[in-house]
């Protein structure tokens, strides 16, 4: 028995087979590469502007603060609320500065080092979040019989 040896027309077909695939695995590269950078500069624009919110939120706090020392009765509370204005002043800050690659790090680090709370974190959100929903639902349904009856009654509203 020979040894098998290639057509001209079969090694062409070949490589513009082999061409073709590595053209298709460069734009699927190239369109997940897009993808992770439009995904990134939304998570830094999006923690930037809750960063933002939440330093204002700290600084109605200081006022608060500001306006409890001046009562003589309750102007201890204003060292605490001055103590909560600093925290969530951290914290805003934080997302301020933090891109997309460090706020996964830091998610991630936290889950190794605390997979309880990040249970009980996620089992929160989720249940607000089905609140939400339901919530939502509720109204889209109400709304939906509202217009049903002004069809039938010939109500404009």
């Amino acid at each position: 028995m020979g040894t098998f040896t290639p057509t001209f027309m079969e090694t062409t077909f070949r490589t513009e087979g082999q061409m073709q695939t590595t053209d298709v695995r460069q734009a699927a590269q190239g369109a997940v590469d897009q993808s992770k950078s439009f995904v990134n500069r939304q998570v830094d624009q999006r923690t930037t502007q809750l960063g933002d919110q939440i330093g204002g939120v700290a600084d109605d706090l200081r006022g608060i603060a500001d306006n409890l020392r001046q009562n003589e009765t309750i102007g201890i509370a204003g060292s605490y609320v001055e103590q909560g204005a600093d925290l969530i002043d951290g914290a805003a800050q934080y997302l301020r500065d933090a891109d997309a690659d460090r706020l996964m790090m830091d998610i991630e680090g936290l889950a190794r080092r605390q997979p309880w709370a990040c249970a009980a974190g996620a089992l929160v959100i989720g249940f607000a979040a089905s609140r939400f929903l339901k919530t939502s639902s509720t109204r889209r349904y109400l709304a939906g019989v509202d217009s049903e009856i002004d069809a039938r009654t010939g109500a404009y509203g």
